[in-house]
């Protein structure tokens, strides 16, 4: 009943000034689900992640020069989760409470200095990745040392297609971890907590709450609002974010409101326009019209977006993005700016 599986990836990165950076990484993994006698569900996990980086011009913080070689990892890691589901049924309804943890150890340091952080510098911890051993977007920072995340699950599932759903939960650490930045709500030895409140009134109708409150004083630090309305043929939606701002992170606090309309118009094809404004400043920062064409073999997406957001070296510009995926061997896109 387990299965075994194979992770890699390959980067070459390569700029005019600054650091070049070659790394491969590898990752085989196994995994075990096991369901107990008395309904309670398992998941055992192994990870061994090999990395290995040839850099040039890596700027090391404190020390004089500039190093350049090849360095590497070695990361093991192992998991194990523990569901326990509680199903009733009332008149027309189930409902649902299940209690969740997971166990997650590996071994501390990993992030060496002379490896660069090209795409792991934002961490954005919610109840997505609360059981998962990785918070990090990319590959060249690793989550070290033992964790315990835990929460609850609570939820009611109408006969008619109505809903409910809650998912709180927090993280625990052996102890405070400086790889997180202060603000990204997993730099001490507690979490903040995070959680999800779903509705589904009508069947055509959703609403979703998404938040990350402050272990300390429970103040939000992030709140995410979105509803939704229409049948397939037409749906409307509004969306409004607050984000505050990491210590360490380039991106600023985000308060900003973002609209949208989906039409599918045919069992294959659908359209999808939207509109993000930042609140703050007041400005339409971006605009998007999307086509897409879907059947059981490939899906063809063809994307037009105006960006109106200035900061730096950026400026606002227009382009054009076209993608053809086949399901069953991968992807290739091309742009037009």
């Amino acid at each position: 009943g387990g299965r075994t599986r194979l992770d890699a990836n390959l980067l070459a990165f390569t700029r005019n000034e600054g650091t070049d950076v070659r790394r491969l990484s590898v990752a085989p993994g196994w995994d075990l689900p096991y369901v107990g006698p008395a309904g309670d569900v398992y998941k055992l996990s192994l990870t061994l992640r090999g990395d290995i980086y040839h850099v040039d011009d890596h700027v090391i913080p404190g020390r004089s020069g500039a190093f350049t070689g090849t360095t590497g990892r070695f990361h093991p890691e192992a998991a194990l989760e523990w569901r326990y589901p509680f199903v009733r049924r009332h008149e027309g309804v189930s409902e649902l409470f299940e209690p969740i943890t997971s166990l997650v150890v590996s071994p501390y340091g990993g992030n060496l200095v002379k490896i660069p952080n090209e795409d792991s510098r934002e961490i954005e911890f919610d109840e997505t990745n609360l059981f998962t051993g990785r918070r990090f977007a990319g590959l060249d920072r690793v989550e070290t040392g033992p964790r315990l995340n835990y929460g609850l699950r609570w939820g009611v599932f109408g006969d008619q297609g109505g809903s409910t759903s809650v998912l709180f939960g927090q993280s625990v650490r052996a102890r405070d971890d400086s790889t997180f930045a202060k603000g990204t709500g997993l730099e001490n030895h507690l979490s903040d907590l995070v959680g999800r409140i779903n509705v589904r009134p009508l069947k055509h109708m959703n609403l979703d709450y998404r938040t990350r409150i402050d272990k300390d004083n429970f103040r939000p630090l992030r709140s995410e609002v979105g509803a939704s309305v229409g049948p397939r043929a037409f749906t409307v939606g509004v969306s409004y974010l607050f984000f505050d701002k990491a210590s360490d992170s380039e991106i600023p606090t985000l308060e900003q409101l973002s609209l949208s309309a989906t039409s599918q118009i045919s069992r294959n094809w659908r359209f999808n326009f939207a509109s993000l404004q930042d609140l703050q400043s007041n400005d339409l920062r971006a605009l998007m019209l999307n086509a897409t064409y879907e059947d059981e073999c490939f899906i063809f997406a063809a994307t037009a977006r105006r960006s109106f957001f200035y900061d730096r070296d950026l400026k606002p510009d227009d382009s054009v993005v076209f993608r053809l995926t086949f399901k069953t061997l991968g992807e290739f896109g091309t742009s037009i700016f």
